[in-house]
């Protein structure tokens, strides 16, 4: 039933209207939606977002939200290159006041239960988790007492510092800003040694990244059910 729930609201379209955009840091830039109606969703889920400005071949993608539905804002966050696809393209002729259509938001990528958990993010896909600790902040939900990120980027392009830097702060998540693979490793065995089955693990960030985490969380007999994945394609 659980799955039917997360999936269910792709039927649901709505109308967003383009507010800004700003650059984050290095080729990554930040979006920003408004809605008339209010849209409910559960912090780190993701919307299928629709041009319909230009006519363009591919006009959906999906995005994961790093905004909550109390902030009253949809943002998401995206990697713009050089040479950047037609949709990402639109994305940046948009202007202030021009509609979008969203499907969703859907997925069940987000805190289930109030057991220890490990966020693990690749560049950019630290988006969901922007929101899941946004939530976390101001929510007096069951939410876990121990929750710790992994942020690792190569570049040290690290997105939404000042937010997560807060809510270490002042809700005592805690994050590491983790730039070698092999640190990011020795990070996830230490939980694991702590926590083992007992907790959750969540990966975001490119289908190769998640392909080898999953292998060595396995490794270390870490079950599937404890671990949640999504993945960041083309991003």
């Amino acid at each position: 039933m659980l799955f039917f729930k997360d999936v269910l609201p792709i039927l649901k379209k709505h109308e967003i209207t383009f507010e800004k955009s700003f650059r984050e840091s290095g080729n990554i830039y930040t979006f920003v939606f408004r809605s008339d109606e209010k849209i409910k969703w559960n912090a780190g889920q993701h919307g299928a977002f629709i041009i319909k400005h230009e006519k363009i071949k591919k006009s959906i993608r999906a995005f994961s939200i790093a905004s909550t539905d109390r902030d009253e804002y949809i943002e998401i966050s995206t990697r713009v290159g050089d040479k950047p696809s037609e949709y990402k393209q639109a994305l940046m002729n948009l202007k202030p006041g021009v509609k979008m259509n969203m499907r969703g938001p859907i997925g069940g990528f987000y805190l289930h239960n109030d057991k220890p958990t490990l966020m693990i993010a690749g560049g950019i896909g630290i988006t969901p988790y922007k929101s899941i600790i946004k939530d976390i902040m101001a929510s007096s939900n069951n939410y876990p007492q121990i929750v710790h990120l992994l942020y690792i980027d190569s570049k040290e392009e690290f997105i939404y510092q000042q937010e997560l830097n807060k809510a270490s702060n002042d809700n005592g998540v805690i994050i590491d800003y983790i730039k070698q693979r092999e640190d990011l490793s020795k990070s996830i065995e230490t939980f694991i040694s702590k926590y083992e089955n007992d907790a959750n693990y969540f990966i975001a960030g490119s289908p190769q990244m998640i392909k080898s985490i999953t292998a060595l969380l396995r490794q270390h007999n870490i079950k599937n059910k404890n671990i949640i994945k999504d993945s960041f394609i083309g991003y």
